[in-house]
């Protein structure tokens, strides 16, 4: 997973492992990463023994204000790609999110961030 931020390292100003644990195949992934725009992303995920996934990632602005969130919190029953789903800043509900690892976020952020 953290060969992602070779991979894509254009993007990234910084980035720093606030946690990190793993046993077997499960992990447990906590990261703050400033990227090349000067916004920021707080990227948690977690693999568990039996194989399910949790997961949210938080972009802000560079003053920190929140721009958007993915995550797979199962509160959202009634977004179509439930549990995935998508929070903005202008809506109240979340949206679909086509957005469930960390190699499809910084995709899309290396297509909207102009560096």
């Amino acid at each position: 997973m953290l060969q992602l931020f070779s991979r894509y390292t254009a993007l990234f100003d910084s980035w720093q492992i606030l946690r990190y644990e793993q046993e077997g195949e499960s992990y447990l992934l906590h990261i703050k990463a400033r990227l090349c725009d000067g916004s920021w992303l707080v990227l948690r995920d977690y693999l568990f023994q039996d194989g399910s996934r949790k997961y949210s990632y938080h972009w802000m602005n560079a003053d920190e204000t929140f721009r958007r969130r993915w995550d797979n919190a199962p509160h959202w029953p009634t977004v179509p790609t439930s549990p995935h789903h998508e929070h903005r800043p202008d809506c109240e509900i979340p949206g679909a999110s086509v957005i469930t690892n960390l190699e499809d976020l910084f995709a899309y952020l290396e297509k909207v961030i102009q560096c």
